[in-house]
């Protein structure tokens, strides 16, 4: 695909312009400049990154890049070859073509112990951070998108030893669709302290189709694939995994209008115009049918920890509004270093919505998906829906399609119930298509609407706010009985709940938006009752930390929440424009800051404390470090 939204066919990875992706990207057939030349938005991404992160190549590869006689009559040659100067090397010696890329070693996993003070996480990132062969990307069925997920909570098995606690994950991926239909991809899985291997055969499959209002045509996704590794023993133990595809349905005929025969192993749901089906008509045997061949592709060993033990202390990463820019990709590469240098290591992240900002193209699902692959295959990430996940379906009007399909969320209670939206009330909506509405409520309950799940000392519950959140609907009814009746204070004594739109905020721009309005008259008497500790939200492209709030008043005994604006992950909206009180912060305000791109580093050391940073990109100078201990007044060693 050489269109400009997915000029990554040879490697998954657009960042990664530290060696191979430099031939790969100048090659005539998937010229990233060339393909830039169609859409201005993506001329300012290739320009500026290639610009800034040149640089930082000629210092790592000592000058050896040099496609420039690949990309004649390009201005950034222009570029290159002052750059190349710069770094007075431009040898025969380097990259000439694509065939030609060395092989860099897979992702070096997280070490169990190293010299943080001796290590340059930032070199490590960039020398270490794997780059896809041309042959590798472009087998059959390669799996893409890889990106990991709790499936379950951390269980100690009965009549079993303290050491026996069990966890199931969840690994998700694409296969192209038009190539690998009867593919069958196999997950090897094991654990570092076993010698035992095992493996799932994955023979359910999901595609949807979606008609986009921004976008002409219909759009049919690849296949989509969530296989379940259980038994895994939980407390950070090292796992390993790789999925291997046997397409035994590969067609030897060039004509690639015969379709390969049916495999009647493999079970598909599929979305048509908002009706699920099951398996398409199988194409019927015949001795017109071609020839076939089997091929097999396998992805390196990619490695993960599993989820902290009730107890444990506990690292999470906080984001939210994501995108898929320069500074997301900041954003990425400062908590994959924090991974490395946060004790205890980074185990999950959890994004408060707006993660593509696909805003009704398709296409920019999966590119999101490949600039964030490197880090999600490696750190479960748990995601709330977001406005810019709403995308209407131009034709059944249907709701949050790519983001049920796409993910698969902890505990999930059921599929996914939707309505679609008429027509009288999308014409209402700011935008008038649906896609990003910023004030929306519908009807959306279950899937990856609203779940719960245990991380280590934390209980994590992640709602809709673009739901019925109102009392007496189904999420409030579930929401009040997590909190009541589900979450353990001596399993898991911190409580922290997750939705997009914030309840509390100083800055302009989303102020008293329906779903915002409603949900905090309804549900914010469940959080200071039950004594919630954060709540963490987006929406709001800044960062703010409250101090403990309750009605909107500061709660002078502590036992309120503290809530968390992170919405500063780096989408290409920029920042809120400005603050409510420009002089001084309303008088329930900690810390704020519009200015600087970052995430939040959470900390819980114990059942008692618990220190939050706010880990900002650094390309100003202007934006706050806010670094600060949290106490749990909720904690039963403190209340007993």
């Amino acid at each position: 695909d050489n269109s400009y939204r997915l000029p990554l066919t040879q490697s998954q990875e657009p960042h990664t312009i530290v060696t191979a992706a430099v031939g790969q990207f100048s090659s005539q057939d998937n010229c990233l400049c060339c393909s830039a030349k169609k859409d201005i938005n993506y001329q300012y991404f290739v320009y500026l990154y290639l610009f800034k992160r040149m640089i930082q190549v000629c210092r790592l590869t000592q000058g050896r890049v040099g496609p420039c006689h690949q990309a004649v009559g390009m201005w950034w040659c222009v570029v290159w070859t002052l750059l190349l100067s710069i770094c007075s090397v431009c040898s025969e010696e380097t990259f000439s073509t694509s065939t030609n890329v060395p092989q860099k070693p897979d992702f070096v996993d997280i070490p169990a112990t190293f010299d943080s003070s001796a290590f340059d996480t930032k070199l490590y990132y960039l020398q270490n951070h794997e780059v896809s062969s041309p042959q590798a990307s472009s087998s059959t069925c390669m799996p893409q998108h890889i990106h990991l997920s709790q499936s379950s909570d951390v269980r100690k098995q009965p009549q079993s030893n303290d050491e026996n606690y069990e966890i199931n994950m969840t690994v998700s991926f694409t296969l192209d669709y038009k190539r690998c239909r009867n593919a069958i991809p196999t997950v090897y899985y094991g654990q570092d302290f076993t010698m035992k291997t095992s493996t799932i055969q994955a023979t359910e499959r999901e595609q949807f189709n979606y008609s986009s209002p921004r976008v002409a045509g219909f759009f049919e996704s690849n296949w989509i694939y969530h296989v379940v590794l259980p038994h895994l023993r939980g407390g950070r133990k090292r796992t390993w995994y790789k999925i291997q595809v046997e397409d035994g349905g590969a067609n030897t005929n060039t004509n690639t209008n015969t379709p390969p025969p049916h495999n009647p192993n493999i079970t598909t749901t599929m979305i048509r115009r908002g009706r699920y089906l099951q398996d398409e008509q199988p194409h019927s045997p015949s001795r017109n049918v071609p020839a076939t061949t089997t091929t097999t592709v396998t992805t390196p060993k990619k490695t993960f920890l599993t989820p902290p033990l009730p107890g444990e202390p506990t690292s999470l990463a906080l984001i939210g509004d994501l995108g898929q820019t320069d500074n997301s990709t900041k954003t990425m590469n400062h908590i994959f270093r924090d991974a490395l240098n946060t004790t205890p290591p980074l185990s999950m992240m959890l994004c408060a919505g707006d993660m593509s900002y696909a805003d009704g193209d398709p296409q920019r699902w999966p590119s999101w998906f490949a600039l964030m692959e490197p880090l999600l295959r490696h750190m479960p990430l748990h995601v709330g829906a977001g406005n810019h996940e709403i995308e209407c379906d131009n034709v059944t009007k249907n709701i949050f399609v790519q983001y049920e399909h796409y993910f698969r969320m902890p505990n999930r209670i059921g599929p996914a119930e939707t309505s679609p939206v008429t027509d009288e009330y999308r014409k209402t909506l700011w935008d008038g298509d649906c896609a990003t509405p910023s004030a929306f409520q519908g009807t959306y309950n279950y899937g990856n609407a609203f779940y719960s799940f245990q991380h280590g000392l934390v209980h994590i519950i992640v709602l809709s706010p673009y739901s019925d959140t109102s009392v007496g609907s189904i999420q409030y009814q579930w929401f009040e009985y997590q909190l009541r009746k589900v979450v353990d204070r001596s399993i898991t004594p911190w409580v922290l709940v997750s939705f997009h739109t914030p309840f509390y905020t100083t800055f302009v721009g989303h102020n008293d938006e329906i779903e915002s309005v409603v949900m905090k008259e309804s549900m914010e008497p469940l959080l200071v009752k039950y004594g919630v500790n954060l709540v963490v939200s987006g929406h709001d492209h800044a960062y703010m930390r409250t101090k403990s709030l309750a009605y909107g008043k500061v709660d002078p005994t502590g036992r309120s929440p503290i809530y968390l604006t992170v919405g500063a992950g780096g989408n290409r909206e920029q920042h809120s424009r400005s603050y409510k009180n420009e002089s001084h912060p309303e008088p329930w305000v900690a810390k704020r800051d519009r200015y600087e791109y970052g995430y939040g580093n959470l900390v819980v050391a114990n059942a008692t404390h618990a220190r939050f940073k706010w880990v900002r990109d650094g390309t100003t100078t202007v934006g706050i470090q806010d670094d600060v201990w949290l106490e749990n007044p909720h904690s039963l060693s403190l209340t007993s």
